[in-house]
């Protein structure tokens, strides 16, 4: 009953704010014509523990400044004009004899829960820059249930930290992920739908780099996502991944590769052991399937004393263990969490707003339709 009364009163609290007019409960624009001139500025003032999404509007600007959403200020949308003229940059190291910690270094850290990010570019510009190490992070989605769509996420190393959580979940679609060396990783269940995985070294990196612990129920999917480079992709050359920790897990469905995997596909030796290092119907530039065959299975690792320890992991799935792998599954959890729910535009509808000339609708998380 107490949770009814809540959620009715959350309707009426949000309905009321939208009767007013406002669409969105505070806009941040670096002219001055909005609410905040920082975004950091406009996450403070969002109330702790508030029932509602709090959705915050950001227009075209480059904000030059670290964000940081803390552990109750769960509910919360940032939606941008767009990721090409909307830019939150930083440029701080984590990494090197100058490191700071990922919390401080990092452009974005999410450490609250249900936080949606759409038409956001979030950049460390160091690595954008230098095109070269050390870790230098521009997002750590740390919390849970963290919903990301047409964003453009850029470094060079670390430029992606997943959740921190054993099942904890990040979902990612129509986005642009650039880096070089174990550019995504952590831990948690990520799913990654329609994304342009883009590498800026010409050869020796990793994509990922995970250290799911046995607990972890899915670990990374990638689904029908395109590997690419800069220039003649083909001449850029990376392996999927590498064990960071524990057990990790990564799959890549439906990929399209329009730059050169190595015929061995990942990298034997981190300081994990992986159960599953898996592709099914992987793809060149044209569409034609690869050839599979030479996918390495075997991976190890040393202990304390220098002993060897190896496994076997799962490298190539069949199509009825790949259907297993659905955004229900991987994403749902005991809570029935459906992220593409978050970008229905047309579902419940509050509002609208005009982008690239024409009206569109907003829905209950402040997400609207992008080209």
């Amino acid at each position: 009953m107490k949770s009814l009364i809540l959620s009715i009163w959350c309707l009426f609290s949000c309905t009321m704010t939208i009767a007013q007019g406002n669409i969105y409960h505070a806009v941040v624009a670096a002219d001055g014509s909005g609410d905040y001139t920082s975004v950091q500025a406009a996450i403070d003032a969002v109330p702790d523990n508030n029932l509602c999404q709090n959705l915050i509007y950001i227009k075209a600007g480059t904000y030059q400044e670290h964000v940081f959403i803390p552990i109750g200020k769960n509910r919360l949308s940032l939606i941008g004009e767009g990721a090409d003229c909307v830019i939150i940059t930083d440029n701080k190291k984590s990494g090197g004899p100058d490191a700071i910690p990922v919390d401080k270094g990092a452009t974005v850290v999410i450490h609250a829960n249900d936080i949606t990010l759409q038409g956001i570019s979030f950049v460390n510009a160091y690595g954008v820059e230098a095109e070269d190490g050390p870790q230098a992070l521009a997002l750590y989605a740390k919390g849970d249930r963290i919903a990301i769509d047409h964003c453009n996420i850029l470094s060079y190393q670390d430029t992606y930290r997943t959740s921190e959580a054993d099942n904890g979940r990040n979902y990612v679609s129509h986005s642009t992920i650039l880096g070089a060396v174990d550019f995504i990783y952590g831990n948690g269940n990520a799913w990654l739908e329609q994304c342009t995985i883009k590498i800026n070294r010409k050869s020796g990196g990793w994509i990922v780099a995970p250290k799911h612990r046995p607990e972890t129920r899915w670990g990374y999917v990638f689904n029908r996502c395109t590997l690419t480079a800069e220039g003649n992709p083909s001449e850029t050359s990376i392996l999927l991944g590498r064990p960071w920790h524990h057990q990790p897990q990564t799959v890549f469905l439906n990929t399209r590769c329009e730059i050169t995997i190595p015929a061995e596909g990942w990298c034997p030796h981190m300081n994990g052991l992986p159960s599953v290092f898996a592709e099914y119907n992987t793809m060149d530039s044209a569409g034609n399937a690869l050839d599979l065959s030479k996918r390495i299975n075997r991976y190890y690792r040393f202990n304390e004393q220098g002993d060897t320890i190896w496994c076997t992991a799962k490298n190539v799935l069949t199509p009825k263990e790949a259907e297993r792998y659905t955004v229900s599954s991987v994403m749902y959890g005991d809570d029935q969490w459906n992220p593409q729910q978050i970008f229905v535009y047309t579902e419940r509808p509050i509002g609208e707003m005009m982008v690239n000339g024409k009206k569109k609708a907003v829905n209950q998380y402040g997400c609207f339709e992008r080209e």
